[in-house]
Parts: structure tokens; sequence; C-alpha cells
């Protein structure tokens, strides 16, 4: 069975490939925001972003990484799927209501839109958790590779023609629901026909699905803390400035991806793998694939500060306009945080695999309080830097938080295989 398995790197080609072509096609969105719109409009989309998003991930509850990492099949690929379908119209309904409380006119479309947007993306998640499951990496690679092409050309075209921001949120709706239900969904039936059990009908069964909310509660709860990192330095922003920093920061800060790229699809690429090992007690192979996952990230932070350092000007110039290149010590800070980031983003896979999922919500809890106490002492008297230190000192206590839930976690299997070949 083992060697019928896809390798880790033709895992991590594909996905980078998909994860790459992805996230360049948000940036493109947002680059042209900056090009075509302003700083005003970029702050909008930002605000958005920050509201819809982290409703929207929470009532995920993660259910993707849950799915990939169930080796020994604890719920049905139905169980997932029904569960997934009933939370997001809730979701859904507390972005509208949050949005309707909170803000008013465009800005009130604006969140309902992207909320839309990223409900569709979450149908696409779970049918991704299937084939990550199945180390069939390569669909959702295409998948994204799908519809980051049509992003850039419904979506962004419909901004250039419009130069509405409503109207291209939309569009971006249109483009990612299409490949949902022309590949997606093909796709993963088809994929669900070769096991017998597997399929893609939800299932409502209650005992099931309350237990399966009592395991996943906790990763629902940790992705939207995982989102709050965002929202809660740029939320502070927004409130004691205005849109156009709130956009400038967004726009820097989305430079970040670049490396998350990367991390990702190395984290994504190596969790059901590492799933198995953890599962079947092979203590060697989990350590040294962690141990190669840290060195990659620390490489990547320590590149991603170097060419903003040397380069951050010129690049900033070139991708955007004048008005954000004069901000390259600003990126330095941010791709700092980043960096470190990437390195959490890696633990992040280890740390699933060995489903210490109470433990990472007990972790970013206390990084939600740890980004309050600083984005409410350093963003009002700093604005832009103020709220670039606040990520860096909540990444640094990821990253330390997340070692600490892989350390206990390898400690966990070492013993496990002690007491297995002594009994």
């Amino acid at each position: 069975m083992t060697a019928t398995r896809p390798s880790l790197r033709h895992n991590f080609s594909w996905t980078f490939m998909g994860n790459l072509v992805y996230a360049t096609s948000l940036w493109v969105i947002l680059s042209l925001l900056t090009k075509v719109g302003d700083t005003g409009t970029v702050g909008r989309f930002s605000l958005a972003s920050v509201i819809a998003t982290p409703i929207i991930m929470f009532s995920n509850l993660q259910l993707r990484a849950l799915l990939t990492t169930d080796a020994r099949g604890d719920y049905t690929l139905s169980d997932y799927v029904g569960l997934r379908l009933m939370a997001l119209p809730v979701g859904l309904a507390i972005v509208l209501v949050v949005a309707i409380w909170g803000y008013s006119g465009g800005q009130i479309l604006v969140i309902g839109l992207v909320g839309l947007a990223r409900v569709v993306e979450s149908c696409s998640d779970i049918l991704y958790g299937y084939a990550q499951k199945r180390e069939r990496l390569d669909l959702v690679a295409r998948s994204m590779i799908i519809k980051g092409v049509a992003t850039v050309a419904v979506a962004g075209g419909t901004y250039a023609l419009t130069l509405s921001l409503p109207a291209a949120m939309a569009a971006l709706v249109v483009a990612w629901l299409v490949p949902l239900l022309v590949y997606d969904l093909p796709k993963c039936r088809q994929l669900a026909g070769e096991v017998e059990g597997d399929c893609l009908r939800p299932a409502w069964r209650w005992t099931h699905l309350r237990s399966l909310v009592w395991t996943a509660l906790p990763m629902g709860v940790v992705m939207l803390l995982i989102q709050l990192r965002n929202t809660i330095p740029r939320t502070i922003l927004e409130a004691h400035y205005s849109e156009n920093e709130l956009g400038i920061f967004a726009a820097l800060a989305y430079l970040v991806i670049v490396g998350t790229t990367v991390t990702l699809a190395l984290a994504q690429s190596s969790l059901a793998r590492l799933s198995v090992y953890y599962a079947e007690g092979l203590a060697r192979p989990f350590r040294r694939t962690v141990g190669k996952l840290v060195l990659i990230g620390v490489g990547l932070g320590v590149a991603a500060v170097l060419v903003a350092w040397l380069l951050g000007a010129p690049i900033l110039n070139l991708i955007y306009e004048e008005e954000y290149g004069d901000h390259a010590d600003l990126l330095v800070l941010i791709m700092a945080a980043g960096g470190i980031l990437f390195l959490a983003n890696l633990l992040g896979a280890p740390a699933t695999a060995t489903r210490s999922f109470r433990g990472q919500m007990v972790v970013h809890l206390v990084n939600v309080a740890v980004l309050y106490g600083l984005g409410s002492a350093l963003i009002p008297r700093l604005g832009m830097v103020g709220a670039a230190w606040t990520m860096l000192g909540g990444a640094l206590w990821v990253t330390i938080g997340y070692g600490g839930l892989v350390l206990l976690g390898y400690r966990r299997l070492v013993s496990m295989v002690g007491t297995e070949a002594t009994s």
C-alpha cells in the first residue's frame, strides 16, 4: 500500500503550483485595485475580507483537516459533507448580521458578497479534504489553477470594466461557483466511487454529527482565531486612522503570501503522510519529516527578510504605485513577522497530524490576547509600524506554542511505540 502512494515531492509540486496560481490570482485582484482604484477601495476590500473571512472559516470547523487526518475512518465522507452544508448557511447569516449591525451603505454589500464567495470556496474545500486524504493533490491543484484563472478573468475583468467593487465581488462568486460545479464535484464523485462506502451524498445522522461537532469545534475555534491575527491589527488600524492606511498596510502584508504559498503547499502535502506515520507509530519518519519542514521554514523566513531589505522599494514601485514604495522599511518588518509565521505554518501540519486540536485552540486564544494587547498599545501611537510589530509579536508566540505542541505529540508517539514494543 505504501509503495503506491505518490511521493511527497509529487504532492508538493502539484500543491505548490495550485497554491501559487491561486494566490497570484488574488494578488492580481489586489494589485488591480491599487492601480485602477485608490487606497480607500483597497481598504474597503481588506475590511470586507477581515470581517467575513473569520466567520466563514469558523463555520468550516476545519473539517478539511479533520477529514484528511481521519486515518482510522472514525466518520464517513457523508458525515463531513453533511456537517459542512449545515454550518455554512449559519456562518453566512452571521456575516450579514455583523455587516448590517456594524457598517453601512456599500460596505454592507461588499462584506456580504465576500462572505458568499467564501461560502462557495468552503464547498470546494471539503472536497479538497477528501482528495487530500486520498493523496490526490493533483486534483486539488488543478481546481485551484482553474479558479485562479477564472478569478483574474471574471472578477478582475469586471472591475477593470466597471470600476465597481461590488460588481467585482459578485463576479468573484461566479468565478468560484462554476469550477465547483463543473470540476470539483464530478472529480470528487469519481474519486469517491473508487472506494466502497464513500459517498458525497450528505448524511445527517444526529449522533454522528453531534460527535463530529464536538471533535471539530476546537479546530473551528482555532481557524477563527487564526483569522483574527489579521483582523485585530487591521481593525484597530482602521479605527484609529482611515481606510487609506489600512489599504497600504494590507497591500504590503499581502506580499507575505509568497512564502505562505510555499509553506502551505508543504504543510498540505505532508499532512496526510504525517497522520499515517502518527497513527501507525512510525516515530523515525515522523521526526525526519518534521525536521525537514523546520529547516525549510527557517530558510524561507531568512530569505524573505533579505529580499525585503535589499529590494523592497523597487519591488513595491514595480507591483504597486509610488505611494506604496515609500514604505519599504515597513515591508522589512512585515516580512520578519511573515518569516516567523512561515515556520508556524509548517509546524501546524505535525501538530494537526497528532490530533492536538485543543492544544492549538489554547495557543491561538493566547495569541488573540497578545495581538489585542500589543495592538491597543502600539497601533494608536505608531500606526502601520505598530500594526507590523503587533504581527511580529503574535507570530513569535504562535511559533513557540506550535513547537511545544509538536514536541509533546512526538513524545506521545515515542511513548506509544515503546509501550507497544514491551506489551
